[in-house]
């Protein structure tokens, strides 16, 4: 596309003139465009859940024992009464 010398030239089409193959490229659409955005949104909830905790597993147990440090009490006065939890299987 010709411009008129000493107009201004949109950045798309600065990147098209100086790169052609991008000209093969045709723009996706819309559809496309949402598929594409809901598999990286869905990817990026499923790492930042189940891969991020387990890669960073030092800073959460640090983390869970500063949290259980702050609990005063034993277990048997924060059960109110119900019997505290123990191991039905005897493992130690």
């Amino acid at each position: 596309m010709r411009v008129p010398a000493g107009a201004p030239v949109p950045f798309w089409l600065s990147v098209k003139n100086k790169l052609p193959m991008m000209s093969r490229l045709s723009r996706p659409t819309l559809g496309t465009v949402a598929v594409v955005g809901t598999l990286l949104l869905t990817s990026v909830a499923i790492f930042s859940v189940a891969v991020y905790p387990k890669i960073e597993n030092d800073y959460y147990k640090n983390a869970q024992a500063e949290e259980r440090a702050l609990l005063r009490g034993t277990r048997e006065d924060l059960a109110h009464g119900q019997r505290v939890w123990s191991d039905p299987f005897g493992r130690k």
